[in-house]
């Protein structure tokens, strides 16, 4: 087993160290990149601090101790950062965020920097740090617990911005940060795991699979999947009303304002020169259609278009798009002009931007793909 564990640390050293040589080596790096160089480091360190403990490595042991003591209580609003600065301004991010980080602070100063002198110079602990440490499976459980509510409100402010994103944009690509959300959900999932493994041990006793062999391998998972998609992720530019609405309106608001937009003259008047412009200009040949853009074409602003979609005919942008795109695509298969065209061209030429959103989009839609409609038409 000690060898197994000693395999995956440095399995995890290694991934982590490139992960984070790659972070380095990025030129022109925006706020994102630099919380992720941040939060690579402090998952390195507690790997380095794990190996330096099994091999007795005192000095590189007592280097990184206190990034893998507060790591607990940093990691989860370190990935909420991440996720506002995708979006936010860094002024504005810095100022909103320092709340957060007041716990880790605390634990560094309280805790962690008098245990890590008390191991140098080989002193006991203070009396509250005993008292402290004799609660330990309490604390690492109520850590987790810290963490896990940072998944859970880093994926409820997501599920908002990617509702902004598809009101703005009619192709995802850059823009898709789905990946994000799949992450919060495995990182809840081993963290929950994580809680389990430790209930049981304060109950029944050491688990015989030892919980902390499954954490580390889901950690080296995390950082890999965090590291492939988040070095190359850059910010997302939103209208700043879609930014407000995206994790600030409350669904009664929404309502209020659907109410108040059903029977407005204006947007019956601005949803049939939508559809006018829809029809006849067919905006949405273009791959890079955004709401603005859109918005031009009618015209109108980007405000009063969005309302008209969301909160008056009950869509999306992305979706209402797309939906047109479909559309465009059925049309062609059936034409003979484009007998000649690869379904994935014909896909390109209505505006999808890539294979799998062409796919997944036109199945959603008809409920087959692309190829298997144009079997039966």
């Amino acid at each position: 087993m000690a060898l197994f564990l000693d395999f995956i640390l440095t399995a995890d050293i290694t991934i982590t160290f490139i992960l984070l040589f790659l972070v380095f080596k990025q030129k022109n790096k925006q706020l994102p990149q630099l919380i992720l160089s941040i939060y690579f480091t402090i998952l390195l360190l507690i790997s380095v601090n794990l190996y330096a403990a099994i091999h007795k490595l005192r000095i590189i042991f007592f280097i990184s101790y206190i990034p893998h003591d507060i790591a607990r209580w940093i990691l989860g609003p370190l990935l909420f950062l991440y996720i506002k600065s995708l979006f936010l301004k860094k002024e504005k991010l810095i100022r909103s965020s320092i709340l957060h980080f007041i716990p880790a602070a605390l634990h560094f100063i309280f805790i962690s920097i008098p245990s890590l002198l008390s191991d140098i110079n080989g002193q006991p602990f203070p009396g509250y740090l005993k008292t402290y440490q004799s609660y330990s499976s309490e604390v690492a459980n109520l850590s987790n617990a810290y963490t896990l509510f940072y998944l859970l409100i880093s994926y409820k402010l997501l599920s908002g911005y990617i509702k902004g994103i598809k009101s703005n944009y009619a192709n995802l690509g850059k823009n898709d940060i789905n990946w994000i959300s799949h992450l919060l959900i495995s990182g809840s999932i081993v963290i929950g795991f994580d809680l389990i493994m430790n209930g049981y041990q304060s109950i029944f006793g050491t688990f015989v699979m030892h919980s902390e062999i499954f954490t580390l391998i889901a950690m080296i998972l995390f950082i890999t999947y965090l590291g492939y998609y988040g070095i190359h992720q850059s910010k997302i530019l939103l209208p700043g009303f879609l930014l407000k609405k995206s994790h600030l309106t409350s669904s009664k608001e929404e309502k209020r304002t659907a109410l108040s937009t059903t029977n407005d003259p204006l947007f019956s008047e601005l949803k049939l020169k939508l559809e006018e412009v829809l029809k006849k200009e067919k905006p949405y040949l273009d791959n890079e259609l955004t709401l603005i853009k859109l918005a031009e074409f009618i015209p109108t602003t980007d405000k009063k278009l969005s309302a008209l979609l969301n909160q008056h005919m009950h869509i999306s942008f992305y979706d209402i798009i797309n939906k047109y795109r479909v559309e465009a695509v059925k049309e062609k298969i059936a034409s003979k002009a484009y007998e000649n065209y690869t379904l994935l061209g014909i896909g390109y030429e209505c505006g999808f931007s890539s294979k799998a959103s062409f796919n997944r989009i036109f199945k959603k839609e008809t409920g087959l793909s692309p190829s298997e409609y144009k079997k039966l038409h």
